[in-house]
């Protein structure tokens, strides 16, 4: 019987012994799934993370040319290469699935560009399962909005019915941006020229340096500002030189053009698109924000005259953009990122 008995507890033991190293076994799986859960999952996160800067780059950076006419092919395929270009920049090695999509159609032009890049993460313990890689797709929107406010101005103005006028008509080219003697828009002493700092009779020096390095602080629309009285032919002519000559792009070109510019050239004036407050004309009330292209200054030398071609411009941050949809376009806008 002692001796059955023996036997028998052996016989336990071994089996007892067989369960733990089951369990153990099972264990050491769940543990390296857990591991290779965390651990796998851990990178995909990262890559995702990574994945997400650049296209938020890339949607960026080709919102920067917006707006895009529906028929402009040449300027859809810019937005699409800019797209891929930073994409590149930012770590994306393999851009031909990315998508592209320009968007928010208007009066024939595109508002909002799409970009979306898929992207995988290659696993590590996960491959003892089978699971090679783990596949994502991340994607990003941003669309332009006008101006509500802006800094580094100059103290010439357009009237917003007469920029209407010419957008409708197309004739946004050699616009008369501060007006001579003898030009039909004088009215009253007014010849196109604000005091940007709101305090009236702010001087010629100061006219003459806000031509030549724009007026740092910020305006908004709706503000209400006094008209420069006088011609002030001198201080306009030395201001508009300086800042005339202070382009340094395409050199072999004659410099920045409206056929061809760089954004923050000195060339490319932001001016204010107002209204007269009244039949008075001594002060203005700000509607919105246009840009143009400063063309050749001595033909206007004797007449006080500046002229400039119309020109885009998008400024990126959308604590300055009109996010109510209520202002009118003068083709000053911010660039905002969106859903």
């Amino acid at each position: 019987m002692k001796a059955w008995l023996k036997q028998l507890s052996r016989w336990l033991f071994r089996q007892e012994s067989g369960q733990s190293l089951l369990v153990i076994i099972f264990a050491i799986t769940a543990l390296i799934g857990a591991a290779a859960t965390v651990t796998d999952l851990g990178a995909a996160y990262v890559k995702t993370a990574q994945t997400q800067t650049a296209v938020d780059a890339a949607v960026l950076a080709s919102g920067m040319t917006l707006p895009v006419r529906s028929g402009d092919t040449t300027a859809v395929a810019r937005a699409t290469e800019v797209a891929k270009e930073y994409l590149t920049k930012n770590g994306v090695t393999d851009t031909t699935s990315t998508t592209v999509t320009l968007g928010d159609l208007n009066d024939g032009a595109y508002y909002s560009i799409y970009v979306s890049q898929p992207a995988s993460a290659e696993t590590s313990f996960a491959k003892i399962f089978g699971i090679t890689s783990i596949t994502f797709a991340r994607d990003a929107k941003a669309k332009i909005v006008p101006c509500s406010a802006l800094s580094d101005l100059v103290p010439l103005s357009i009237q917003e019915h007469i920029l209407q006028d010419l957008i409708d008509q197309n004739l946004t080219d050699h616009c008369i941006l501060k007006y001579g003697d003898n030009d039909i828009e004088v009215e009253n002493g007014a010849f196109g020229a604000i005091d940007l700092d709101g305090v009236k009779g702010g001087g010629a020096n100061d006219y003459t340096s806000w031509l030549a390095n724009g007026y740092q602080a910020k305006l908004t629309v709706g503000t209400i500002l006094p008209i420069e009285g006088g011609n002030m032919t001198g201080p306009t002519y030395s201001g508009i030189v300086s800042r005339y000559n202070g382009c340094t792009h395409f050199p072999s070109e004659g410099g920045c053009k409206i056929t061809k510019y760089v954004d923050d050239c000195p060339r490319v004036m932001k001016i204010a698109v107002i209204e007269y407050t009244d039949s008075s004309h001594k002060y203005v009330r700000i509607k919105g924000f246009a840009a143009f292209v400063l063309e050749d200054y001595t033909t206007y030398e004797d007449q006080g005259c500046v002229i400039g071609s119309y020109a885009n411009m998008v400024n990126i941050g959308a604590a300055d953009g009109d996010l109510t949809g209520t202002l009118p376009e003068f083709g000053v806008y911010s660039l905002i990122l969106t859903n």
